[in-house]
């Protein structure tokens, strides 16, 4: 882990350190887990986008209840500004606000709201390369922290590696689904 060493607040001594008046008084960031998921599957790029960005379709991914579009993209149905709310399992439900869109290379989210546990997300990407007429390379990323005092951090990293799983499976889920589409 990156331990990142923040400047004192406003108005407080910086003292010898440079870091709050003493060494034991520093204040400090572990860097956030990203999860990286990086898969080849047979589906054709153009198919494969349009199943992974179809929110309200996220219902038929393990580990989704339901997803609903709250708010339309301003220029396409699930582009650029779309709001979906995301209902995982349990009482856990994301809103998630579309940031960035380019069918059929990229699209971007970040969680806006999280219910019941507070998250910090900084961004989520899916990119897509097609890597042959129906084939294509898929990279989901996202980086974000669960702000729980003491606990926080053991929850984040515990995520992180169910959140790999999850994306893998969508990803092959999803893959499947364009294939009978495009087939």
């Amino acid at each position: 882990m990156r331990y990142d060493f923040a400047p004192s607040p406003i108005g407080a001594s910086a003292g010898p350190w440079g870091f709050g008046g003493s060494i034991t008084n520093c204040a400090y960031r572990v860097a956030m887990p990203t999860v990286r998921v990086e898969q080849a599957v047979d589906a054709p790029r153009d198919a494969l986008f349009a199943v992974l960005s179809d929110h309200e379709g996220y219902g038929r991914f393990p580990g989704v209840r339901k997803c609903e579009l709250i708010e339309t993209g301003s220029t396409e149905r699930n582009g650029l500004g779309a709001l979906r709310r995301v209902y995982l399992g349990g009482p856990t439900v994301l809103d998630e606000e579309i940031v960035a869109y380019d069918a059929p290379h990229h699209f971007e989210y970040r969680i806006v709201r999280a219910r019941p546990v507070p998250v910090k997300h900084t961004l989520g990407r899916l990119e897509f390369e097609a890597i042959g007429p129906n084939r294509t390379r898929v990279v989901w990323t996202t980086t974000f922290d669960i702000r729980l005092p003491i606990i926080g951090r053991s929850i984040s990293n515990r995520a992180a590696v169910q959140f790999t799983r999850a994306f893998k499976k969508i990803i092959r889920v999803a893959a499947g689904i364009a294939a009978r589409q495009a087939a």
